[in-house]
Order: structure tokens, then C-alpha cells, then sequence
């Protein structure tokens, strides 16, 4: 038999050859979801949800369509228990409520008493959490799990057996206790990677080789953690090679990394089978989920969320503003509006396209010549690389230009050659250059429009000089600053040429609070002082701001 799972798998990759029929679970969402916020969830560092939050999500969680709702251990606390039975009685359309507990009677009798529809049990088999939790053997282990899963049997409930750390125990003890607790009646054994270790390939052939091992009838749910950025890819090798439940939260949220987000993974099938997976599943309500979520963890969204990040949608170059506006599906394999968020362009940087600016003139119903509109752009574009321009003031320069006369220098060079004279045609050139350079002082002045941005905040600016790239210094000074409450700028760098040259860089601190720049200031002066003392640091706002004036 397998020594250990990842060390077998590992070799077993290199080997891996697909099935014919490989795919086709997946693009027939061929299993079904259990959304573990209300558990998993409940371990994220920030979580705290209230009565409400969990009646809310569940309620939101069931209109979107997923199979099965997981909650915290019933024997928790008082409030646990109370909400397993509230959640368990709201009368969901489409999802059952089950909880999270160990193999342990008092949790099992918990379970049953709180009213929910299944029992999602675990026991660590990996040989590093026996050691450190119920050092007990594979033997003890079923004979738990016999009288826990005898116990939830007898009052018509559900019950998955899981064993906990799947990936790092022994196979053959994990093929034992999953044979053993499938003739004990189990409805599904649990693949748990506890600690994220698996790759896409060690979650093909761990899930393959149970599937193999127990009857079929008997069904296979795979949790998987983030830890090292695979829990998405290992879910969806894990459908293909027969898991018949997915574990998921809202924004991955969990112990640690988390494990599967909810989104991610609907978004991932939607490419796949967009028709089936909008059947199914309610996406819109994803957007919404993933907000009061995110608000009651007490954590922002990631700007690079699945769906639902600020970035998602966002399109800047030029080239891609182009293309999508012309037609989304060039940059873009799912509709925002299938998800309930919309699609941005950002019109307000160096790399803004003129198209886009065309765009946001004519959403806002301007009419203004091509030209024009590419001469303000070239403007707008030199304006940012100085500061920083939002929306409204990219609006205030497009409403100055439509209110002027709408002249084009190209309307000049559309004579009829047969009738045209030199001294027409010579008039004709003077009038374009005219309108030409009309168009860019008012373009010119539309952008002038644009107010100087002027930080009036007290500042320090500081001189870092000496070997500040050896040992990390300059690193280590930037990381202070990051965790400073002050803003900071890096204003310049010179990199040393040879070992024995020494580097500068120039910071400019800013705060609302001189005490903030103080203290800043002398936790890097003691820093460098104590642990970098080939490096110095200098204050010297006062020779900054001469330079400036």
C-alpha cells in the first residue's frame, strides 16, 4: 500500500494520463455544493457572525441555489446550538442545514438534539495530529465512528465521516476507515486537505483511489485550503475524479488562507457551461453575498476577487478599452451583469486610450470632435503622470470642450479637386491649421482646469544614504514606513554602481499629526543606528522646500 499520500502522488503524477470521458463532470456540475461560512467561515480570523448574520446568509445562500448550508458545532456554546435550530427551521427552498462536529458522543447527541438535517463528522488520521490531539489508532478510530454513525443513522439523519489531514496520513489507514465507515452506512466519506499541501494532481489521485475503494453509492465531499493557492484547481480534479460534494465559504473565507470560494468556483463552471450553471444557480446574488459578508468579517474585499473584486471588471490600456467597448468579449469570458456587477473603465491614467475618452463623452450625450477629444486626451494623459485625476474632473474637461463651437479641422479638406483653386485650397490649409491649433488651446484650457494637487499636510523629507541594499536595509525602512501612520512618497533613489559606492534614497513622510513624522523619524534613525550602522539617516525638508520655492 501507499506510504504516504503526497510522497506516492508525487511520483503517480509524472504518469497521469486524463480519461476519455475527462471533463465532463465538471461541465455537467456533476456534484453538489455545501457552503461552510457559517463554519469554516466562523474561523477566519475577523469572523464574528451574529444570530442575524448567520439567519441572513443562510437565507441569501439558499436563494442563490447551493445544496447544503454547514454550521459550527452545536456544543460550542449556547448560542451555537440555539442557531443550528433556528437555521434549521426556516424552511430553505433549496438547502439543508448540517453541522461541523467531532467524533466525540457529546457532540453526535448535540447534533441530533439541535434539529439539523445532517451530521458532518471528522477524526485526524494523519500522524502528526494524532500525536497532538486524540492519540488514538485506526482501530479505536472505527470503533468511534461505528457508535457515532450508528447514533445519527437511528434518527434519520445524514451523516459524512471525514478524515481529518487526508493528504498527510497513510493511505492505507485512510482506505480502512473510509471501507469501514461506508458498511457502517455512511452517506459520504470527506477528503480533507487540512493544511492546503495538495497539488491539482495529488487531488486527482487521492479522490480517484478512494472513489475505487467504496461502494458507489457512497458519496465523496473534498475540502480543500488555500495555503498554497490550490484549493480552486484541487476542487474542480477532485469533481473529475468522482467527489460528489464541493466544500465552500463566501470569499474563501476560513482558517488561515480559507478553502474554496463559493464565487471563484461558480465563476470557474460558468466558463464551463454557462447555460447549466445559470439554471442552477442564482449568480446575481453572488455580488450581494460577498459584500455583507466582507462587511460582517470585517474585512475589505481583494481588489483581485474572483467576480466581485474592485479589478474584476476594471479595464485601463488603451488597446483593451478599445476592444471591449467594441465588444466585451474581447478581454471578457463571463458578463458582469450575470454576477450583479458592472463593468468599469478607467479613463484617468498614462495609459488611457482616446476611444475611452470618446466613450465617456458620449455616455454623457457631448458632442465633440474626434481630434479634439484625441488632443485632450494626449493632455489628460501628461496630467497623470504628475498626479492623480478622477472621474468628475475627466467630466468637467469633456463638458468645457462641448461647450465651445463644434468646428474640425478636417471638415477643410474635403474639396472638390475639379473646382478647387490653388488660392482655395491654400485658404483651406491656413483655416485647418487655424482650427487646429484652436482646438489645442481649448483643449489646453479645459485640462488647465484641473486643480494642482497640493498635499498641505506637514511633511519630513529624509536622506537614507550608505550600503542600503546590503542586508535590506532600505527594505526594512520602507516596511516601517508601510506600518507608519504616515503617508510616505519614495522621491528618489541612486543605486551604487560598485560595492564600495554608497546609495541614496530620498522619502517624503506626510501626516496630519507632527508627533506621527517625530516618531517616525526616530524609529528609523534607531533602527539604522542599532543594526544598520553603515547607513544614515537626515532630515532635510528644509533645504527640499528652498529647492522647491
Amino acid at each position: 500500500m501507499l506510504v504516504r499520500v503526497g510522497q506516492r502522488v508525487g511520483r503517480q503524477a509524472r504518469r497521469f494520463h486524463p480519461p476519455a470521458d475527462f471533463g465532463d463532470r465538471i461541465k455537467n456540475c456533476d456534484f453538489k455544493i455545501i457552503d461552510s461560512t457559517l463554519r469554516e467561515g466562523e474561523q477566519f480570523d475577523t469572523c464574528n457572525f451574529s444570530t442575524q448574520d448567520r439567519v441572513f446568509i443562510a437565507k441569501m445562500l439558499d436563494k442563490l441555489g447551493v445544496d447544503y448550508i454547514e454550521m459550527l458545532n452545536p456544543i460550542a456554546s449556547a448560542q451555537a446550538f440555539s442557531d443550528c435550530r433556528t437555521l434549521s427551521e426556516l424552511l430553505l427552498t433549496n438547502s439543508k442545514i448540517l453541522t461541523h462536529i467531532r467524533c466525540d458522543m457529546r457532540d453526535v447527541r448535540a447534533a441530533v438534539e439541535s434539529g439539523v438535517h445532517g451530521v458532518n463528522m471528522y477524526m485526524a488520521t494523519s500522524e502528526i495530529l494524532v500525536k497532538h490531539s486524540h492519540k488514538k489508532g485506526i482501530d479505536e478510530v472505527l470503533r468511534l465512528a461505528e457508535q457515532a454513525i450508528s447514533y445519527v443513522k437511528e434518527h434519520g439523519l445524514e451523516v459524512r465521516f471525514s478524515c481529518e489531514d487526508t493528504f498527510r496520513s497513510k493511505m492505507d489507514d485512510v482506505l480502512r476507515v473510509y471501507q469501514g465507515v461506508a458498511e457502517m452506512g455512511v452517506d459520504r466519506v470527506g477528503i480533507a486537505d487540512t493544511v492546503g499541501i495538495a497539488t491539482p494532481l495529488d487531488a486527482y489521485r487521492i479522490v480517484r483511489t478512494v472513489r475505487e475503494a467504496i461502494p458507489e453509492n457512497v458519496g465523496i465531499e473534498f475540502h480543500a485550503h488555500d495555503d498554497t493557492g490550490c484549493c480552486l484547481a484541487n476542487a474542480l480534479m477532485a469533481i473529475e475524479a468522482g467527489a460528489t460534494h464541493i466544500d465552500t465559504t463566501v470569499l474563501g473565507i476560513g482558517e488561515r488562507n480559507g478553502i474554496t470560494p463559493l464565487g471563484g468556483l461558480l465563476a470557474r463552471l460558468y466558463t464551463i457551461n454557462k447555460p447549466s450553471v445559470m439554471e442552477k444557480y442564482n449568480l446575481r446574488v453572488v455580488n450581494s453575498l460577498d459584500k455583507y459578508v466582507a462587511r460582517a468579517s470585517r474585512v475589505p474585499i481583494p481588489f483581485n476577487n474572483i467576480v466581485t473584486g474592485s479589478g474584476a471588471f476594471t479595464h485601463k490600456a488603451g488597446v483593451h478599452t478599445k476592444a471591449v467597448m467594441s465588444n466585451p468579449t474581447a478581454y471578457e469570458v463571463i458578463n458582469p451583469s450575470d454576477f450583479g456587477v458592472e463593468r468599469r473603465v478607467n479613463i484617468t491614467n498614462r495609459i488611457t486610450g482616446w476611444n475611452a475618452i470618446k466613450a465617456r463623452s458620449t455616455a454623457l450625450n457631448l458632442d465633440i470632435p474626434d481630434e479634439q477629444i484625441q488632443m485632450a486626451t494626449t493632455m489628460i494623459k501628461n496630467l497623470a503622470d504628475r498626479q492623480l485625476i478622477t472621474n468628475d474632473q475627466v467630466d468637467q474637461v469633456l463638458l468645457s470642450l462641448a461647450a465651445g463651437p463644434r468646428i474640425s479641422a478636417s471638415d477643410f479638406g474635403h474639396l472638390d479637386e475639379t473646382s478647387a483653386t490653388p488660392a482655395l485650397r491654400e485658404a483651406a490649409e491656413m483655416a485647418a491649421a487655424a482650427v487646429k491649433a484652436y482646438q489645442e488651446a481649448r483643449a489646453q484650457a479645459a485640462v488647465q482646469q484641473i486643480p494642482v494637487f497640493m498635499d498641505q499636510r506637514p511633511c519630513l523629507v529624509i536622506r537614507l544614504q550608505g550600503h542600503l541594499f546590503d542586508r535590506e536595509a532600505l527594505n526594512k525602512v520602507m516596511d516601517m514606513c508601510v506600518d507608519s501612520p504616515c503617508d510616505f512618497d519614495l522621491l528618489n533613489v541612486k543605486c551604487a554602481k560598485r560595492n564600495e559606492d554608497e546609495s541614496v534614497a530620498e522619502l517624503k513622510l506626510m501626516s496630519d499629526s507632527n508627533t506621527d513624522l517625530k516618531t517616525t523619524f526616530i524609529a528609523i534613525s534607531n533602527f539604522l543606528a542599532q543594526d544598520h550602522t553603515d547607513c544614515s539617516v537626515s532630515d532635510i525638508t528644509a533645504e527640499t522646500i528652498m529647492t522647491v520655492n
